[in-house]
């Protein structure tokens, strides 16, 4: 791999921590970005990864959100709220080795990453 520069780095750690922007801001993030980085592996990679686990997280949100109003979500909160956090613990440690310069897939949601 080559030598990924400092801006290729700070995008990257943009992908994947977006969700401090807040709203949508943590989709629109990392699709700017792969779209717009698509000439640059290292940065697309990373936010193809982000954006895909972001994706995930939104769905899984607004299921859990849906059946809240059917009251059955309401049990489910407590997994909604341990994904969020496994969300933030797996793109800091993304945003660690985008420092060093090295890849990273998220956990578990590979198998949609290779279809996009």
């Amino acid at each position: 791999m080559e030598t990924v520069s400092g801006e290729q780095k700070l995008f990257a750690i943009i992908a994947h921590t977006a969700y401090f922007l807040g709203g949508v801001g943590f989709i629109i993030a990392p699709l700017i970005l792969m779209l717009l980085k698509k000439d640059d592996p290292f940065v697309y990679h990373h936010s193809k990864q982000a954006l895909i686990a972001h994706l995930a997280i939104l769905i899984v949100s607004l299921v859990v959100s849906i059946l809240c109003s059917l009251l059955i979500g309401i049990l489910l909160i407590p997994i909604l709220a341990i994904l969020w956090i496994s969300l933030v613990i797996t793109s800091l440690i993304a945003s660690l080795r985008v420092l060093d310069g090295k890849l990273y897939n998220y956990p578990l949601i590979q198998g949609f990453v290779n279809k996009f």
